[in-house]
């Protein structure tokens, strides 16, 4: 058990791989103090939330309403995240044909890297339920502790549905498209969250009251579909049920998969003949210029999710639409997109050059080619700012319809920071998942945090540029 080859021995060495691939460990030299801050602050406001639970309680069937919610939520959250691990964890490390080769055991094998998923997803919501939990219990509401038990079990029910929902998906369409299947279901989630949070803005009251309503457990809570909102609340029978039936809902999927994944046909099933060759409609570039430009583009298209990512990124623009479009007003009025449109702008600049520069496997190569090394920084920075400047086009046609007078400010702060953003991105491009399969994941979380920082700035400061009181919402009515 504890010896070489035994489960807890490859446990063990399941959880350093996980660990050495995350994004602390690879910034670990920047990181830490700021996690620590981070944690202490969090835990903070969970005592303060904590204290207002308590002194505000709920009934108990509103308790589970909202225990089954967010058990809704974090579990599919966990799922998508699950899936683009279990691809991972099958099919882009590249050693699932050396271990079956050796002489451990498949089941053994697979049994620790679904545990090792499992955790891995439920890890983060653990944490995060966990400083609430934490500052309940202090509080005197001990039955707040159950929130570990009951996300664990969730990421291991997660773990489960994702293999073998992955285990189908790559027969059909291959392990590429089935972890964009994994982004689209993260997108389409955080956009239903963003669009609840929005439904007051567009469904009448009453409407909306019914619906809750309607969701609303009867008396007492009874019956299977609030059995595990009621774990979620410490109630032990519950408790004990929730995690009982996710441990067998785990085994269950394991012992599916480990006949095929002992005979290799899991691994199999990622393979795909080569199909005819496609022809080639592409031109070379003249100018090298030109060339290396297209070549960062290309790069973007081809980085997985960044049409689900590039969308996630932009629900900001849902909140500048509703303003623009008069259907919601905010302090300060239709000047309130203008700090918005920056700090969007920001973010995309980032992102996109962070894509081009940890895609780019060969950059050695291009440093081999007769020109000089500023062209091939500023087709890069030239590329993401493109692509960026493109896509804000749409939203600068809005403010120009709808308040021409702010143009003016919202051109220059948004020039401005895609110029800091491009080259923190340059230099420290921000934690992405790797371009292809096998490839080393690059990015630091240095560069996301001054990304955000420098986004905050120059929003600030284009709300400055446009709102003549812009503290105004600070002072005492």
């Amino acid at each position: 058990m504890f010896g070489q080859a035994g489960f807890l021995w490859l446990f063990w060495h399941e959880l350093r791989v996980l660990w050495r691939g995350s994004i602390l460990v690879r910034t670990h030299k920047y990181v830490l103090a700021p996690v620590i801050i981070v944690g202490l602050l969090f835990q903070a406001v969970a005592l303060a939330l904590g204290w207002a639970i308590i002194k505000h309680p709920l009934p108990l069937v509103e308790m589970v309403l909202v225990a089954n919610l967010n058990l809704f939520f974090f579990g599919v959250l966990m799922l998508s995240r699950a899936m683009t691990a279990a691809i991972d964890v099958l099919y882009a490390r590249g050693d699932v044909d050396f271990l079956l080769a050796s002489p451990i055991e498949p089941g053994r094998v697979l049994a620790v890297r679904m545990i090792g998923v499992g955790l891995s997803v439920a890890a983060p919501w653990a944490l995060l339920g966990g400083a609430l939990a934490n500052a309940l219990a202090v509080l005197g509401q001990v039955w707040a502790l159950a929130i570990y038990p009951m996300l664990l079990a969730e990421g291991m029910v997660a773990a489960a549905l994702a293999f073998a929902v992955v285990v189908v998906l790559v027969g059909w369409v291959g392990p590429a498209a089935a972890r964009r299947v994994g982004h689209m279901l993260a997108l389409f989630m955080g956009v239903f969250i963003f669009a609840l949070g929005q439904a007051p803005r567009y469904v009448a009251p009453e409407h909306l009251a019914r619906f809750w309503q309607g969701l609303m457990p009867p008396a007492g809570a009874p019956g299977v579909l609030y059995i595990f909102g009621r774990g979620m609340l410490g109630q032990a029978g519950p408790l004990l049920g929730s995690v009982a039936f996710s441990l067998a809902l785990f085994l269950l999927v394991w012992a599916v998969l480990e006949g095929r994944f002992a005979k290799g046909v899991i691994t199999a099933a990622a393979y795909r003949p080569p199909g005819a060759a496609a022809r080639q409609t592409g031109e070379f570039r003249a100018m090298p210029f030109t060339a290396i430009f297209m070549k960062h583009l290309r790069l973007l298209s081809r980085f997985p999710g960044v049409a689900s990512q590039t969308v996630y990124r932009s629900l900001t623009l849902v909140p500048v639409v509703m303003i623009l479009g008069g259907r919601l007003r905010m302090g300060g009025g239709v000047a309130v997109v203008v700090p918005l449109l920056v700090f969007l702008a920001g973010q995309l600049g980032l992102f996109f050059i962070s894509v081009m520069v940890g895609s780019d496997d060969s950059p050695e190569l291009a440093a081999s080619a007769p020109v000089g090394r500023t062209l091939l920084r500023q087709s890069a920075l030239l590329a993401a700012g493109y692509a960026s400047v493109l896509l804000m086009l749409g939203p600068v046609a809005l403010v120009v319809w709808r308040a021409p007078g702010l143009l003016a400010d919202l051109l220059a702060c948004i020039g401005l920071v895609l110029v800091c953003n491009l080259g923190v991105g340059f230099r420290l491009p921000i934690p992405l998942i790797r371009a292809e399969f096998g490839k080393a994941q690059k990015g630091t979380l240095l560069g996301l945090v001054l990304g955000l920082g420098v986004s905050s700035f120059w929003a600030v400061v284009a709300w400055v540029a446009v709102e003549p009181h812009p503290f105004a919402w600070l002072l005492p009515a």
